[in-house]
C-alpha cells in the first residue's frame, strides 16, 4: 500500500510499538522500528508475518478478536508477547480496527511494561536527588516531613498541585489562554484494610487509577491525589470541551478494569467533576471549589456520571 509507505516516517515517531495488520489473517503490513526492536525481528522480516506468531498463548488471538467485537477499542490491556528467540515480556496493549485508504486494518500499539517500570524507578531516583539537593540548599528540616508526591500511586501531592495551579493561573492572566481542572473519584471501592500490605484491593485500584490518569494526560498536565483518594488533574491551555473529552476517556478505560472482591468479580467505575478558570478570576481557588461542588453532584448521580461547573 503506497499510503503506508508515505506514513512510515510518521509511524516511526510513535512512542511505543505500532503494528498494522490485516483483520482476516493478522498479516502484518506495516510496523514502526520500535515494534521490530521489541519483537527482536528485523523490520523487513516482520512485514508479512502474522501477529499471532508473537502471542505465546494461542488462545489470546481469539480472545482479542472477541473483545474487539464486543467493544470498538481495547485499551491498555495487560498481555504477554513473545519476541523472536522465545523471550516473553509483559506489555500494555491497545487495539482498534480502522479504515485506511479503503482498506480495513487492525492497529496494535504496545509498550514494554518492564521498560516502563525501570524508567519510573530512574525518574523516582532522579526526583529524589533533586528534592534532596533543594532541601540541603535551603537548609530546611525536611527529613521529618512526608514527601509531597503520593508514594502509592506516583502522582503529585496537593501542595505541588496548588503551586502549579497558581503558576498556570498567573500565566493565563498574563498571556491569555484557558485553564481547566478535572476531579475523579472511584465508585464502589472496597473498604480500606489498614492491616494488609500492598496486596489490598483498595490500594491496587488506586494504583491502577493513578497509572491510568498519568498515561492519559500530557506532559504539561499535572495529576495529584487528595487524602480522600480523589484524583485532581490540572489541564493548562485546555477548555471545558478538552476536559470533558479526557473525562470520557478515563471513565471508558476504567470500565474495562475488573477486580475480585470477596469472591465476586466487579467492574471499576468512577464519577467526574469538571470546571474551568473564569476570565475574572486571578487565583485558582474558585475553580477548585467548583470542582468539589461538581464532584459532590457527580457522586449523587452515581458511577460514570460527569458534572460540569463552568
Amino acid at each position: 500500500m503506497a499510503i503506508l509507505q508515505a506514513f512510515q516516517s510518521l509511524i516511526d515517531t510513535v512512542q511505543g510499538g505500532l503494528i498494522l495488520a490485516l483483520p482476516a489473517d493478522g498479516q502484518i503490513v506495516s510496523a514502526n522500528q520500535l515494534a521490530a526492536i521489541l519483537l527482536a525481528t528485523p523490520h523487513g522480516d516482520l512485514i508479512g508475518q502474522s501477529f499471532s506468531r508473537f502471542l505465546p498463548n494461542p488462545a489470546d488471538h481469539e480472545l482479542l478478536a472477541r473483545e474487539l467485537r464486543h467493544s470498538s477499542m481495547i485499551y491498555n490491556r495487560a498481555l504477554t508477547l513473545q519476541a523472536n528467540g522465545g523471550r516473553h515480556f509483559e506489555v500494555q496493549l491497545s487495539l482498534r480496527e480502522v479504515e485506511l485508504d479503503g482498506t480495513r486494518l487492525l492497529v496494535y500499539s504496545f509498550s514494554d511494561r518492564t521498560e516502563t517500570k525501570v524508567m519510573s524507578q530512574l525518574l523516582d531516583f532522579e526526583r529524589n536527588l533533586v528534592e534532596r539537593s533543594i532541601s540541603l540548599m535551603k537548609n530546611l528540616r525536611e527529613e521529618d516531613k512526608p514527601a509531597d508526591d503520593d508514594k502509592l500511586t506516583g502522582v503529585a501531592g496537593m501542595h505541588r498541585l496548588l503551586s502549579a495551579a497558581h503558576a498556570e493561573t498567573g500565566r493565563a492572566r498574563r498571556y491569555g489562554g484557558a485553564v481547566s481542572g478535572l476531579i475523579l473519584s472511584l465508585m464502589n471501592m472496597p473498604e480500606r484494610v489498614p492491616e494488609l500490605d500492598e496486596g489490598s484491593v483498595h490500594r491496587h485500584l488506586l494504583r491502577l487509577a493513578g497509572s491510568l490518569c498519568l498515561q492519559s494526560t500530557r506532559d504539561s498536565d499535572l495529576v495529584a491525589k487528595r487524602e480522600d483518594d480523589a484524583f485532581i488533574i490540572l489541564l493548562p491551555s485546555t477548555g471545558m470541551s478538552g476536559a470533558n473529552e479526557l473525562a470520557r476517556r478515563l471513565i471508558k478505560a476504567l470500565r474495562q478494569l475488573t477486580f475480585v472482591y470477596q469472591g465476586e468479580e466487579r467492574t471499576a467505575a468512577a464519577c467526574v467533576g469538571l470546571s474551568a478558570l473564569r476570565g475574572s478570576e486571578s487565583t485558582p481557588k474558585p475553580m477548585l471549589d467548583r470542582l468539589d461542588e461538581a464532584l459532590h453532584k457527580a457522586r449523587e448521580g452515581g458511577p460514570n456520571f460527569i458534572v460540569k461547573q463552568p
